[in-house]
């Protein structure tokens, strides 16, 4: 939570732009004693609503901004460092680590960038937006091809860089959502990879790796409820998926709803009889057994 003072100090906006918007109702605090204390999207928004009114924005369009920044619901609240808010006219992006999306809709925004100097001599909101550099001529399927090429003989940057392109020709590509959201899961960038995750659900909700992946990312950042939501939507999508049965009866112990689990460990023994993790599930098989 932070305070009138704190919210001038990061965003910029006066102490009395402040007040007003509270009075006016744009603004949103919560009163602690005679402090208004602010949420983290409520700064948010305040950063918003200052650049679109320098900006000369109407006061609707900026109530309608604010709105959607309010509404919008990442995995877990962010630290104001890894944030930034985009704006062209009255068009807001908001940019969680490196990847940009759309408040109102969800969806990602490729073939944006901010200034990166900037961002790490600020660390705080800020805003920019540079005209994206012209796509040379070549084919999503050339990128993918050069992107699982490159991934597979290692070079996961360059992969990483054809997938983003891929997404910057056809940010609906269900295929590069997956594979850029497994390079940056595995480099532990847990919250870009749930973002990319959910963007290949929206895309393609009859897939079951997204709903597994998209579980796999919420288990790391601490959501289980989340994830447990998640690892179903993937089996009811595949019922003989083995690994999401495991990982379902292993995000089911950990909440102490063990009698799911142990159906699930049973599932994943008749999919997969044998092997490492066929011994861990027999071993919490055995454990129910012996209480």
């Amino acid at each position: 939570m932070y305070t009138t003072k704190d919210v001038s100090r990061l965003t910029g906006a006066s102490l009395e732009q402040l007040r007003r918007w509270h009075r006016s109702g744009l603004l949103q605090a919560e009163r602690q004693g005679r402090r208004l204390m602010y949420g983290f999207r409520e700064l948010v928004a305040a950063r918003a609503a200052l650049a679109l009114f320098d900006r000369g924005v109407r006061q609707a369009a900026v109530r309608e901004a604010v709105e959607a920044i309010r509404d919008w619901r990442p995995d877990i609240d962010q630290p104001v460092g890894a944030l930034k808010v985009l704006t062209e006219s009255n068009h807001l992006v908001i940019q969680l680590d490196d990847l940009n999306i759309e408040p109102d809709s969800g969806q990602l925004v490729f073939g944006l960038s901010v200034d990166r100097a900037g961002q790490r001599r600020h660390q705080v909101l800020e805003l920019g937006i540079k005209t994206p550099e012209p796509t040379p001529s070549i084919t999503v399927d050339q990128l993918m091809t050069e992107g699982l090429e490159a991934e597979a003989s290692g070079a996961t940057e360059r992969a990483e860089t054809c997938y983003r392109k891929v997404l910057s020709l056809d940010p609906k590509h269900p295929g590069a959502l997956l594979n850029l959201g497994n390079l940056v899961f595995a480099d532990g960038r847990f919250r870009t990879a749930s973002e990319l995750y959910r963007a290949a659900t929206r895309v393609a909700p009859g897939y079951a790796s997204a709903w597994y992946n998209l579980a796999n990312a919420q288990d790391e950042m601490g959501d289980s409820k989340a994830a447990i939501e998640a690892y179903r939507q993937a089996l009811n999508l595949d019922e003989k998926y083995a690994d999401a049965h495991f990982n379902l009866a292993l995000a089911l112990e950990k909440q102490g709803q063990r009698p799911e689990a142990q159906s699930h460990w049973r599932a994943y023994l008749d999919l997969e009889p044998e092997g490492p993790s066929a011994v861990i599930a027999q071993a919490f098989l055995g454990s129910e057994l012996s209480t």
